[in-house]
């Protein structure tokens, strides 16, 4: 069995096993630290905005770059914090996933509005945190490959829109994976990189002072009055709120109790230096390339177990989670890997709903009022497509059908 090493020392209870860069990470201009916006004590002078949108995730900022593009004057309220779902989240988007090769759930539609709203944030920040490529999935036996080809290729396939394109691949081109069986290439797939996403996000609305990097009692700050609602404590006022929370949702009741099921996950950051992967690979797992022979490792999921709703490293399930990571990578290939080192584990705990669908919609009494919530480790696809949603909603009172209504197990 190879002895993967760390590269530097760990943090005990914290999610980043790599300490060497935390001070510089956490106070540089990306995370927002330095470009905090005062608060507003002038009572007589609110701060007006068209949104203000209350956590700074995948759902928060997309709610953020849907409401920039319709021309609306948006402030984020958000504390940066570097152990969130979303700057944890590996942001892979794929076409066809599990164990049954299905085609991800509405996936041309929430694809489409994905690529085009990071394409628009990207270009507004001048960013780089968007890319659109090729995936690889590796078929782990004969019945794979055999369930594979009937859904996709053969003459009772179920077939799909002509903007996804799949093609079979042989052993021979997947010369030095353990493959066997061949695998299969899909397009178009992507990456969100997460962290650098959020950090231009908030640094963008920082320069305009309209990020609010601060924690607030939303259960004590948030009115809603003749003007719209506000938060009271950073005497905003805004026409519309959304609440996009992630877990930080459950300290509230605005929206009652969200039907959410919480699943942690745990991803590596290795080095191998003998390896030059190009795409992501997926095989029970995946492996993202980062360059300069560094690459994400992941994802676990874990729900009931003890300790899977807290992210400690060094915790039975964290313990758990980078063996079960470091076994993956090995099976990815069909030599024992020697040259592995560790950089670093994190983990988050992925607000997920019961029923793996989506948790949005207007608040009963408070038409002014959404939550945006529950999308799981779908959050880098279906984000932009809800925020579109959710601002139909407010702008022109178009209804949220049943099945992504946070309240639908209710009707």
């Amino acid at each position: 069995m190879v002895d993967w090493q760390f590269l530097s020392p760990g943090l005990a209870t914290g999610f980043i096993v790599n300490v060497s860069d935390y001070p510089r990470q956490m106070q540089g201009k990306k995370t927002g630290k330095t470009m905090k916006s005062p608060m507003n004590s002038d009572p007589t002078h609110p701060v007006r905005v068209d949104l203000a949108v209350v956590g700074g995730g995948l759902a928060g900022c997309a709610m953020v770059w849907e409401a920039i593009r319709r021309g609306f004057r948006v402030a984020l309220v958000d504390e940066c914090r570097p152990w969130s779902s979303s700057r944890v989240a590996a942001g892979l988007v794929t076409p066809i996933t599990g164990s049954r090769f299905a085609l991800s759930w509405r996936f041309e539609e929430y694809y489409r509005a994905a690529d085009s709203l990071y394409r628009f944030a990207q270009e507004t920040t001048q960013g780089a945190f968007w890319s659109v490529a090729q995936a690889l999935r590796i078929f782990t036996s004969a019945q794979q490959r055999a369930a594979f080809e009937e859904r996709w290729t053969g003459p009772q396939s179920v077939g799909t829109d002509e903007s996804i394109r799949l093609e079979l691949l042989s052993p021979g081109d997947l010369r030095s994976y353990a493959a066997p069986w061949g695998g299969f290439s899909m397009f178009p797939a992507a990456r969100l990189s997460t962290e650098a996403y959020v950090d231009a996000t908030r640094a963008f609305l920082g320069t305009q002072g309209l990020l609010f990097d601060t924690l607030v009692d939303l259960q004590q700050d948030l009115l809603d009055g003749e003007q719209g609602m506000r938060i009271d404590t950073l005497n905003l006022q805004a026409r519309w709120v959304c609440l996009a929370q992630g877990l930080e949702a459950r300290s509230n009741a605005w929206f009652g109790a969200l039907a959410l099921h919480p699943a942690r996950g745990d991803i590596l950051q290795i080095s191998a230096s003998s390896k030059q992967i190009e795409h992501v690979v997926h095989r029970e797992g995946w492996i993202v390339p980062l360059g300069q022979a560094r690459y994400l490792l992941g994802a676990t999921y874990a729900r009931e177990e003890q300790g899977s709703q807290e992210c400690r490293i060094d915790s039975p399930a964290g313990f758990k989670a980078r063996a079960e990571l470091r076994g993956r990578w090995q099976e990815f290939f069909d030599q024992p890997q020697v040259d592995v080192d560790l950089i670093e584990q994190r983990a988050a705990v992925r607000p997920a709903s019961y029923d793996r669908h989506p948790l949005i919609g207007s608040h009963p009494e408070h038409s002014n009022l959404v939550c945006l919530n529950g999308l799981g480790s779908k959050g880098s696809l279906m984000a932009p497509r809800l925020a579109h949603l959710l601002l139909d909603e407010l702008e022109f009172c178009t209804p949220i059908e049943k099945v992504l209504r946070y309240d639908r197990r209710k009707a």
